[in-house]
């Protein structure tokens, strides 16, 4: 089990325990031994003699592990043990990876999940809700429908039906969480009714659709919810890009309940370690909270790390955050998940990426009618206090051919890498509200003219090969230095003269996409939201000349639509250039076996990195010291192969540089 899986456990098993029935259902189907009474019918198969094999069946673990391609995790709902499924991939296949439409329902199928008659007659309001983990790919086969999702639920007084359209936001190839609880109120056609069914509906192709702790509610209570919050810059980040990294942590909430809360509310944010050990938290209290209202609770610390630990090549954190009504003993009954969320980050030598990966979404030249050149840049930015100077020699990022009779095979994209001028700083208010921007950066500017301003630094290119088409990416391009045309591209944080003690020099990674390479997609995250300045998308079509703008639903915020886009971060030289005293730093023993000390005395303190890095150059790992004047360090080499490996000391008034033997 990984670190997110043990996270969501533990934060969801408090709640579940605190969920007392304060609010008692009028019905509740926790499908824990059978389908607790409801029917099921198959409707039909691609193979129509087969449509009576394509049914809901209950799954004792929750799973929907039948089928070839599904994965085995199992519902994360209230009652846990067992549920309903509808597993199109295992009645396509049989559980047999690539044996499709040789199952015993082959896909598309309609399959309908039916409630036993439910009475609602002495009743004015009618709450349904329910546990669900969805899967999705299409909605029919024959002529490929990726936007309509194949779920729906239905319910009946006998003589009018109403059809709610489910899982709208999950795209292809995607799935909501283990734990997606829906809360709907379906009193116009259910109260004072004494005759109500409801049903499931699946209509369509591949994955699943487990249900469970179908429950029927008179009243909500009390229902906070986090709609939103801020995260950290990056999924990934080397420890020297978050140190001194200030974040600044907010969390949007709303009062979905059915009264005003006049009593205190609490806000907490933790960043919690691999451990779920508390890193940082921080708390804030507000009294009151009307129905319908929405607020952003900005947290008065900001959170501005030390040197976080990692093991071996990274570590895992979380950013958690949790609201509740202070002192409450009635805790929120119809829908208790929506009290606390997270997002993961990696601290990892030394790879910066905004987002875990795409997923399955895109934009072409295509999606602003036919333009022939668009570009996607991420930012990233490096703390100046940081003694040492890297290289970029290689971009990754992720892409798709929108067709088939289009594939990517031998188009070319442009990498960039751009270093912003000083007079760029960013400018933060409310992150939730919107407030963000890059002052003084020109939007307008193309990355031609970037170019001819100097912006650009390092220059790079891909062609995609027929590998490319079959596998997918992510695709890893080449950069060079601009002005040497040769050579990797150095990134020196600490080269501007006038830097603060803790300010940031800035760069864009951009790919472009131009001619043929229009019709590709950047394959962007919507998963993962960033409000921070992350993703910047250049069209033609914006401005009066083109420009830079968000991709945002609504255009109006950070959260959505981040690039695909990252790198890795290298040594740029073992060479002593400026070599420190010789008895200031010594570095023993050599050859080592299960560890390596370094021993530093300088005349006065000074910001120091220690890095360790194989023969290549690639940087294995990195240690940042502020002020530091005399110390004794110790480095654990059992995780590396045998070989040889750079070890160096850096600061602002030189470095030290060996050679050091690891023996097996």
């Amino acid at each position: 089990m990984n670190i997110y899986t043990t996270l969501i456990a533990m934060l969801f098993m408090a709640i579940s325990a605190q969920a007392q029935d304060s609010i008692d259902p009028i019905y509740s189907f926790p499908f824990n031994d059978s389908l607790d009474g409801w029917t099921t019918v198959g409707i039909s198969s691609l193979v129509q003699d087969s449509a009576a094999n394509a049914v809901w069946v209950h799954t004792p673990n929750g799973t929907a592990e039948t089928g070839a391609y599904a994965g085995e995790l199992a519902i994360a709902s209230l009652s846990g043990g067992g549920a309903v499924l509808f597993d199109s991939d295992g009645l396509d296949n049989a559980g047999i990876q690539g044996n499709f439409a040789n199952g015993p329902a082959p896909a598309p199928q309609r399959s309908e999940l039916c409630s036993p008659s439910l009475d609602f007659s002495e009743e004015d309001r009618v709450l349904l809700t329910f546990y669900q983990y969805y899967r999705y790919f299409a909605k029919d086969s024959g002529e490929p429908d990726f936007t309509t999702p194949n779920s729906s639920v239905l319910i009946s007084n006998g003589t009018t039906d109403t059809i709610i359209v489910l899982n709208e936001d999950v795209g292809p190839n995607e799935a909501t969480s283990t734990r997606d609880i829906k809360v709907y109120d379906i009193s116009s056609i259910a109260a004072g009714q004494s005759d109500v069914t409801v049903k499931f509906i699946w209509e369509g192709e591949y994955y699943f659709w487990v249900i469970d702790d179908v429950r029927f509610f008179s009243e909500k209570g009390k229902d906070l919810a986090i709609l939103e919050f801020t995260n950290i810059n990056n999924f990934e980040t080397p420890d020297l890009g978050l140190e001194n990294d200030t974040t600044d942590f907010e969390m949007m909430i709303a009062n979905f309940g059915d009264s005003d809360i006049l009593d205190s509310i609490e806000f907490v944010v933790r960043v919690l370690d691999e451990n779920l050990e508390v890193v940082f938290s921080d708390t804030g209290y507000i009294d009151t909270l009307l129905v319908g209202d929405t607020i952003i609770w900005d947290f008065d610390r900001h959170w501005i790390p030390e040197l976080l630990p990692q093991n071996d090549a990274n570590s895992n954190y979380n950013v958690v955050y949790n609201v509740r009504c202070k002192g409450d003993t009635l805790p929120e009954v119809v829908k208790p998940d929506d009290n606390v969320d997270f997002q993961g980050f990696v601290v990892r030598d030394l790879t910066y990426r905004k987002v875990p990966g795409g997923d399955g979404f895109g934009f072409t030249g295509q999606t602003q009618t036919g333009f022939d050149d668009f570009a996607f840049m991420n930012y990233f930015k490096f703390d100046n206090s940081i003694t040492e100077t890297f290289t970029i020699s290689n971009v990754f990022f992720d892409a798709f051919s929108v067709a088939d009779d289009d594939p990517l095979v031998g188009k070319n994209v442009i990498i960039y890498v751009i270093k912003l001028p000083e007079e760029v700083v960013e400018q933060n208010g409310f992150i939730l509200a919107g407030e963000v921007d890059l002052v003084n950066f020109d939007f307008d500017m193309d990355l031609d003219e970037m170019v001819i301003a100097g912006y650009v630094i390092g220059i790079g290119s891909y062609q995609f090969s027929l590998e490319d088409d079959e596998n997918g990416g992510p695709f890893n391009a080449q950069v060079f230095d601009f002005e040497a045309g040769e050579g990797p591209v150095v990134i020196d944080p600490g080269s501007s003269p006038n830097r603060s003690a803790h300010g940031t020099t800035k760069y864009f990674v951009a790919v472009r996409y131009q001619d043929a390479a229009n019709s590709i997609a950047q394959e962007i995250s919507r998963s993962f939201k960033l409000w921070q300045i992350s993703t910047l998308a250049y069209y033609p079509s914006f401005g009066t000349a083109g420009g830079w703008r968000l991709l945002s639903t609504q255009n109006t915020s950070y959260a959505e639509n981040i690039a695909a886009i990252g790198f890795d971060l290298e040594l740029l030289t073992a060479v002593d250039e400026n070599p420190l005293p010789e008895n200031s730093v010594k570095i023993y023993p050599n050859p080592a076996s299960e560890f390596i000390k370094v021993d530093i005395t300088f005349e006065k303190s000074t910001n120091t990195t220690v890095v360790i890095a194989d023969m290549s150059g690639k940087i294995i790992e990195m240690d940042l010291h502020e002020n530091l004047q005399a110390e004794n360090l110790t480095y654990n080499m059992e995780r590396y192969p045998a070989g040889t490996y750079v070890v160096r000391v850096s600061t602002r008034e030189g470095t030290k540089t060996e050679h050091v033997i690891v023996a097996k």
